[in-house]
């Protein structure tokens, strides 16, 4: 599963102004997701992952269960005090997001 990345300043969070933020909307949930999506090769900390969603951490623990409880999003390990997540790769449903981010950049017209 692989979902494209767009060069940004690295002060700006992966999760703005993407494709998927723009159809699914701000909302925390899906800023998380496409932050996770973008890492999905590594498992990553609330506080990375709070930074590429570009939300606090505060709302990232408000939201995680829930990704956690669709399934879309798994707890790995723990470093130090600090839970680890990725994006569940064995999920059909996080796949298919990720496809569904592929498949709107193909419907957007070249410049």
């Amino acid at each position: 599963m692989s979902t494209p990345r767009t060069e940004k300043a690295s002060s700006e969070p992966l999760a703005e102004n993407t494709v998927l933020t723009d159809v699914l909307g701000p909302h925390a949930k899906v800023s998380i997701l496409v932050a996770l999506l973008s890492e999905n090769d590594r498992d990553l900390d609330p506080t990375d992952i709070s930074r590429l969603a570009g939300i606090d951490r505060s709302t990232f623990y408000d939201h995680i269960d829930d990704l956690v409880a669709y399934g879309l999003v798994e707890k790995t390990r723990t470093v130090g005090n600090s839970q680890m997540y990725r994006i569940d790769r064995d999920n059909p449903a996080a796949e298919d997001l990720a496809q569904l981010e592929w498949d709107l950049l193909d419907c957007i017209p070249e410049e």
